[in-house]
């Protein structure tokens, strides 16, 4: 018997990186609700696995599902690639579970972001606050997603100090076969700006039982192979060329 075990509660059970991680949190000795809008799409049975059907879009559904548990992890998002949408799931469901966390005193929540979003006290970094933040977002229809994790992050840090939270920021989640390398926290923007569904997930199983990441919101990918980082790089040259090029802008106006 894990006398660590402890009862999860996870939202967004049947996403890419659920899927992976529902699987390492019942083998590792915990017990998981799946909170699903589709319980067909749960692909496997386990007698520590409770499956139920709700929507992420109803608050008291969300409330509800967090009794009895002792953690929260939300694995949702708003739907990538559609430059219709502009933001609005995230947010109200990351309420309502603060608000569930409260009611029922439950303290862990992890949350799983993305490396665009904005932490509190973050250096500016032009490559990925303008040119991927606002430019690329748009042209490959995530803005609206980088808009939901951007106010949800904001909230915790901001509205959540009561609660246990910790956020990840992965890169750009594949579905490939195993890397063998290890994804771990990072100080800097990910880079190469991939990671497997599966290495996300096992990171955020060790994240559960870290209290030196709580109430953090690191960054996390594999670890850097050489010394150069190139979105820094990026950031700094294409701030620069930005300068220049308006300063061309004013002297040609002049």
């Amino acid at each position: 018997m894990n006398i660590n075990a402890r009862h999860y509660v996870v939202f967004g059970a049947t996403g890419n990186t659920g899927q992976e991680l529902v699987p390492l949190l019942l083998k590792a000795g915990h017990s998981v609700r799946a909170f699903v809008r589709s319980p067909a799409k749960v692909r496997f049975t386990h007698q520590r696995l409770e499956v139920i059907k709700g929507d992420i879009t109803d608050t008291m559904d969300v409330r509800n599902a967090i009794k009895g548990t002792d953690g929260v992890i939300s694995l949702v998002g708003g739907p990538l690639h559609d430059k219709s949408y502009q933001g609005g799931l995230l947010l109200p469901f990351i309420k309502a579970v603060h608000r569930g966390m409260q009611e029922h005193k439950v303290k862990q929540l992890l949350l799983q972001s993305g490396a665009a979003a904005i932490a509190k006290d973050e250096g500016f970094n032009f490559f990925k606050n303008i040119i991927i933040g606002k430019i690329v977002s748009r042209l490959n229809g995530e803005h609206g997603v980088h808009i939901d994790n951007n106010l949800a992050l904001k909230y915790l840090e901001n509205e959540a100090d009561d609660v246990d939270w910790i956020v990840t920021r992965p890169p750009v989640l594949v579905d490939q076969p195993n890397t063998g390398k290890e994804v771990i926290a990072l100080e800097k923007l990910p880079w190469p700006p991939v990671s497997s569904f599966r290495d996300q997930a096992i990171y955020s199983l060790a994240a559960l039982s870290n209290n030196d990441l709580i109430k953090t919101s690191k960054y996390c990918g594999y670890p850097l192979a050489s010394k150069i980082h190139p979105p820094s790089i990026a950031g700094y040259v294409l701030f620069g060329l930005t300068l220049i090029m308006c300063g061309l802008f004013y002297l040609g106006l002049g």
